[in-house]
């Protein structure tokens, strides 16, 4: 009852891109890592709905100790399944670290699978970050030590790349209000009680999950080499980062704030004419762009209302003949622009 009216809506817009049917998992000899990129809070809520219509296990999900800050947060992530996850203590404390390690081998020989946003936080540049070795490398150590058990039956790891995108982020105002910022602070019941006065679900046209080829272990392990501390964390994680970057499409509403960015630096009074022709040459040359990148036009885009929808978040501000306007928030438009710049270099 909590969620639905800020959750439900935008479930409804899901555009869902399977490149592999998560059904056909081996579930009882693979330890299944889902291996999301992260861009809002709500990202592990989208998955889950996704997950249930699919009639698939919810995984446990690692999470910052930060999101347990009060009674109503820390229900609602363990309600289902999130687990803290100390930061600070992760690489230093050797009693957390046999802690944690114990707690995910009983998860596993229990038939759990897990969830984590190996970027470790919601960037606030908008791009794609790197995906950090973290709790991998720690599942990497328990699984080798694991296979030595005859009881055992795992036989294999199994790393999902899962890619999510938002139309536009209900997490956009923290992110970018103060660039310099952590984007761990922040109270996760305040983040869903404001989200209507920031930004309304309805407003959200749609939202992209990809769930992509899974990478094995085992032949991660025959076909490359181990870092110098004889582990293949770091190499596995890029190659899932990879993988979920080759997924990740373009929306329309972010090639319009990346063509604001452009003809911002150039005039600060920008024509919505001028705007117009630019956002559709741009999506014409990444439709004919060899690296096959996806521009999403969500249900009823319009630029106008786009624009008018900016307006109303004091993103921009339009003249009186209504023929231009000029930007307010310049750290908001270079979020989406941002995106658009790093994923087509990338790609």
């Amino acid at each position: 009852k909590f969620l639905k009216p800020l959750i439900l809506p935008t479930t409804k817009r899901i555009y869902l891109d399977q490149q592999f049917e998560l059904s056909q998992l081996d579930l009882s000899k693979n330890i299944v890592i889902y291996m999301p990129n992260h861009k809002s809070h709500l990202d592990e809520f989208i998955i889950g709905f996704t997950f249930v219509n699919k009639k698939i296990p919810i995984p446990i999900t690692a999470a910052g100790e930060n999101l347990f800050k009060n009674s109503v947060s820390n229900f609602v992530l363990k309600s289902y399944g999130a687990f803290k996850i100390r930061r600070d203590k992760y690489s230093l404390d050797e009693h957390y670290s046999r802690l944690l390690s114990s707690y995910l081998g009983a998860s596993f020989m229990a038939g759990e699978q897990i969830m984590s946003f190996q970027e470790g936080t919601r960037p606030r540049d908008g791009k794609i970050g790197l995906f950090r070795k973290g709790i991998v490398g720690t599942i990497e150590k328990l699984f080798n030590e694991l296979k030595t058990n005859h009881e055992c039956e795992l036989e294999d790891i199994t790393f999902v790349p899962i890619a999510i995108n938002w139309s536009e982020n209900p997490d956009e105002k923290k992110l970018t209000a103060d660039v310099n910022a952590k984007a761990e602070d922040t109270d996760l019941v305040s983040r869903f009680l404001n989200l209507k006065k920031t930004h309304s679900s309805r407003d959200i046209r749609g939202v992209y999950l990809g769930i992509g080829e899974p990478l094995s272990y085992n032949q991660f392990v025959a076909d490359n080499n181990p870092d110098e501390n004889s582990s293949y964390a770091i190499g596995i994680v890029n190659e899932v980062r990879s993988r979920v970057v080759a997924m990740m499409p373009i929306y329309k509403e972010h090639l319009l704030h990346s063509s604001i960015q452009f003809l911002n630096k150039h005039n600060k009074h920008i024509k919505i004419e001028d705007l117009k022709q630019l956002v559709e040459v741009t999506q014409k040359v990444i439709n004919e762009n060899e690296n096959n990148i996806t521009v999403i036009e969500t249900d009823g885009f319009c630029i106008d209302d786009r624009l008018e929808l900016m307006v109303q978040r004091d993103i921009i501000k339009i003249s009186e003949d209504k023929l231009s306007f000029k930007v307010l928030n310049i750290n908001l438009v270079n979020y989406y622009a941002n995106h658009v710049t790093s994923l087509t270099k990338e790609r």
